[in-house]
């Protein structure tokens, strides 16, 4: 993987799917065993902002645009970083009408 994690192999997907309006509020990820495996994020169809803090919610997130097709990877000293969905704008895309589908891959144990 060019994103310097050659040997992660993934072993859980979350799928979410959003509709207009829908957010995922400012989060961490601490579930998984292997804190060292990074996070893997495909969006498919409408666009979202992503938004991408720091080790502390009081942190100001920055803000990417994501579209269909876009890839995210983060780990390393990032891997806790707060991150999250800016509310969906209402949109249509000619796969997957009025919904954002967002693939994350992990290694879950």
């Amino acid at each position: 993987m060019r994103a310097g994690y050659e040997n992660f192999l993934p072993d859980a997907c979350w799928i979410n799917c959003y509709e207009p309006g829908a957010r995922l509020s400012l989060h961490q990820d601490k579930n998984e065993r292997d804190e060292s495996a990074p996070i893997v994020s495909v969006s498919l169809g409408l666009p979202a902002v992503f938004l991408f803090g720091g080790l502390s919610r009081t942190i100001r997130p920055k803000r990417y645009q994501l579209v269909h097709g876009d890839v995210v990877v983060w780990g390393g000293p990032a891997r806790f970083n707060f991150h999250g969905i800016a509310p969906l704008l209402e949109g249509y895309h000619p796969i997957l009408g009025r919904k954002r589908i967002n693939l994350t891959f992990r290694k879950a144990l």
